[in-house]
């Protein structure tokens, strides 16, 4: 596999790479290591193994399943004005973030 920039991938593309990352923090424990010290770390490791040039400023972090416990990130939504003091219902699945299923074709 050559690397190639984030940005030109396609879905499918992005997600063969992170497979072959995600099985290498799964069975390597000093990559694992890597992954969890810092998201410039994290980035560095999933750009060697993944053979990924990301954009200088994306960011990539790994939680252990004791840190997702502790953590919630969520997606802002659009902005979408109340309608007759209506507000459009925003449902918490669609916001809690874990973007690959945009990538899924």
């Amino acid at each position: 596999m050559k690397a190639k920039n984030w940005n030109e991938m396609n879905n499918d593309e992005k997600l063969d790479r992170l497979t072959s990352v995600l099985t290498r923090a799964g069975s390597d424990v000093k990559f694992r290591d890597r992954c969890l010290v810092s998201p410039e770390s994290a980035k560095e490791a999933v750009s060697e193994i993944g053979e990924i040039e990301f954009p200088h400023d994306f960011e990539v972090q790994f939680l252990t399943p004791e840190q997702r416990l502790k953590k919630l990130i969520l997606a802002v939504p659009d902005y979408i004005p109340a309608e007759n003091g209506t507000a459009e219902v925003r449902h918490a699945e669609d916001y809690q973030t874990c973007s690959y299923f945009f990538w899924r074709s």
